[in-house]
């Protein structure tokens, strides 16, 4: 059976999925994992976990699935992240997360001021916030001087994927108008004097859409991972990209919807680069198109936590169970509060 495999890398999970020529599913996988939080308002995450569970999933879904034919990869993942690595490829400290990893404020600050509020979003579209991958590799210059020394690339989930199963070192345009301000929107490629200024000695991945081949598997990585030695990889983009196109949401007009760990909306406006201060304005996942973005950061991780929190309260001693009871309906509700901690008082 003739197959096209998907991998995403999620923020509280990792998905596998194969499907045939007709677009059916034909078998589903999935490793859960957890982020690290070391410090306030740090998330990151050890970017070989994700290898790992692509290797993984790979193997359990070429294994449920007999005389299976893998046609081509996808790949996509959670971003915008910053993982650094080093000229063998060897990641220089945990990646940091998007807009959830807020540790860059003061970098967000002197760029902003160095550059200018007008100029950054006339390039980038954007304002810099927390979401803006540029602020966090300048953190990483400021802040961890070891590992800047031997920070030479530059990857997101999806391209260390595509790297790892091609050797091809690439991202994706849509990921690329997110490491703001050192993407130039309009132009569709790095500003080279604020990636010099900003991103040093890092060389700039070459730039491709998501749907074009990264390259093909080496013989290395079809040991690893079972994937026949030759087949296409794309390059892939953020994951909230990735589901508008499996939604068909990617048209001029389209606009959709994604519920997962964080709550995102996708708006494809065509090739006019729209810019308002309340949206991130980025490139679409293909060549041409350019969107509108915004996000409600751990919207969905606050259902998880609260599921998982009433589970434990299920098992717990009675009197802390009467924490909830007698509470009447519309009266006294559940108030998430800093750390998705729920609190039965009104």
């Amino acid at each position: 059976m003739r197959c096209t495999l998907g991998v995403d890398i999620g923020t509280s999970s990792s998905k596998g999925v194969l499907v045939d020529a007709t677009g059916s599913i034909v078998a589903t996988a999935t490793r859960a994992h957890d982020v690290d939080r070391p410090h306030t308002g740090w998330v990151e995450m050890d970017a070989r976990i994700w290898w790992d569970e692509f290797v993984s999933l790979t193997r359990e879904l070429i294994e449920a699935v007999a005389d299976v034919e893998i046609a081509g990869v996808g790949v996509s993942g959670m971003g915008p992240c910053i993982l650094l690595a080093d000229e063998s490829d060897e990641p220089v400290r945990p990646a940091i997360l998007y807009g959830v990893d807020t540790r860059s404020t003061a970098q967000i600050d002197r760029i902003t001021r160095e550059l200018g509020v007008e100029e950054i979003t006339r390039v980038g579209g954007s304002t810099l916030t927390s979401q803006a991958g540029g602020p966090k590799i300048a953190w990483v210059a400021d802040e961890e001087p070891d590992a800047w020394a031997r920070a030479r690339r530059l990857y997101m989930p999806a391209s260390w994927l595509a790297g790892r199963l091609t050797g091809a070192y690439v991202l994706d345009h849509q990921s690329a108008s997110q490491v703001s301000p050192l993407y130039d929107i309009d132009a569709a490629r790095w500003h080279d004097a604020w990636w010099a200024r900003y991103a040093g000695p890092i060389a700039q991945p070459r730039l491709l859409w998501a749907g074009d081949v990264a390259g093909e598997v080496t013989t290395e990585a079809a040991a690893a991972t079972g994937i026949p030695a030759g087949t296409p990889v794309i390059t892939g983009t953020i994951d909230a990209w990735t589901e508008a196109v499996s939604v068909g949401a990617h048209e001029v007009g389209d606009l959709m919807l994604m519920y997962g760990t964080t709550m995102f909306m996708v708006f494809t406006n065509g090739t006019e680069s729209l810019r308002t201060p309340s949206m991130w304005t980025t490139s679409g996942a293909f060549a041409g198109t350019r969107n509108l973005a915004g996000g409600l950061s751990t919207s969905g991780a606050h259902r998880m936590d609260d599921r998982a929190h009433r589970s434990r309260l299920s098992r717990a001693p009675r009197r802390s169970r009467g924490l909830w009871a007698g509470r009447p309906r519309g009266a006294h509700a559940a108030v998430l509060r800093g750390g998705a901690h729920a609190d039965p008082r009104p």
